[in-house]
């Protein structure tokens, strides 16, 4: 009796002992991690309707983190307080995506050899290692720098597309660390010096033939209250190379509602856009021709309706003699 009696005292313990185990590796949560999950899934639920009510009432919905990664505080650096002077201003600006290494280093040595007084800054945005290795041999001076950029710290929309965003977001950030900037994409090579080009506009490109209603979705003109009939005759400039100076109403007229619209998905994205299918034949010329430039389109708008939509103020009075593409010289250092 006694021997039964130890024996179903061992189990009953083993078989405590076990139960403890179990338990201890699978407890209920406290009560105060079930209040702050109660609190996230509400924050989100709330996020969401937010999201869907900006998108409703199309209006632009950049989050303040974003902003402030960017610059857009309380108390910004505004040209000329802030800016570089260790270089000659601009300094010039360009964009690296995933393989475009040989067009980085065709850059840098094209931008030494003919802005070798400009600091450049080449935002790195996906190259491999050995990409920005290749990049790095002939970018690596307190005169020509890459800049990583970590687009994961915005939302989905720009990772997702980056050749149709990150440019605003990156030119923003070069403005707000020199002050002033030249944005070219990484295809184009300086044929002449840029003296000419450095007016004090507080931005300057050159002028298309096309309207800004032939490459803008007309969805995207809800998110600035304005409409397509007033864009009619205005040409659009070309963002791809892009003078800007960081004044005070730059940065609060033209930066912050640009960079605004690329954080908003459906105002850079506007339901029904594409970049590719363009009917440039359609008539009159001025009419949506099905293509839409999402970051260059938001400039545009922008531009024209800060500066009431007189385009002298931000264009180029000449012709572009001073850049040429790439593919039309061999990636050739010297044009």
């Amino acid at each position: 009796m006694r021997i039964k009696t130890f024996i179903i005292f061992i189990l009953s313990g083993v078989i405590i002992f076990f139960c403890l185990i179990y338990l201890g590796g699978h407890q209920r949560p406290s009560f105060q991690t079930l209040v702050s999950e109660t609190h996230r899934r509400f924050s989100n639920l709330r996020n969401f309707k937010e999201n869907l009510r900006y998108a409703e009432e199309k209006r632009l919905q950049a989050e303040e983190k974003h902003l402030a990664l960017l610059g857009f505080t309380n108390n910004p650096r505004i040209y000329p307080t802030d800016c570089w002077t260790n270089t000659t201003l601009p300094v010039i600006v360009t964009v690296l995506f995933h393989g475009q290494e040989k067009m980085g280093v065709g850059f840098a040595k094209n931008t030494a050899h003919m802005a070798g007084n400009h600091a450049v800054l080449i935002y790195n945005i996906g190259l491999s290692a050995s990409g920005l290795q290749s990049v790095a041999t002939h970018c690596n001076t307190s005169q020509c720098q890459i800049v990583p950029f970590d687009i994961t710290l915005f939302p989905t929309h720009i990772q997702d597309d980056p050749d149709k965003t990150v440019r605003a977001l990156v030119i923003q950030d070069a403005l707000n660390k020199a002050g002033a900037i030249l944005y070219v994409d990484n295809k184009f090579r300086l044929t002449s010096y840029i003296d000419p080009l450095i007016e004090k506009k507080p931005v300057g490109s050159f002028v298309t033939k096309k309207a800004v209603t032939t490459l803008t979705h007309p969805s995207m003109m809800d998110y600035f209250k304005t409409n397509v009939e007033s864009f009619l005759f205005l040409p659009m400039i070309e963002m791809s190379r892009l003078l800007i100076w960081n004044t005070l109403e730059v940065h609060q007229q033209v930066m912050l509602p640009w960079v605004q619209c690329v954080l908003t998905p459906e105002c850079v994205h506007p339901i029904g856009a594409q970049s590719e299918g363009c009917r440039f034949n359609k008539k009159p010329r001025y009419r949506y021709s099905g293509c839409h430039a999402y970051d260059n389109s938001a400039l545009n708008v922008v531009l024209g309706l800060t500066y009431k939509f007189n385009k002298t103020i931000y264009t180029f009075p000449m012709q572009d003699t001073f850049f040429v593409l790439s593919e039309t010289v061999d990636n050739s250092t010297v044009v």
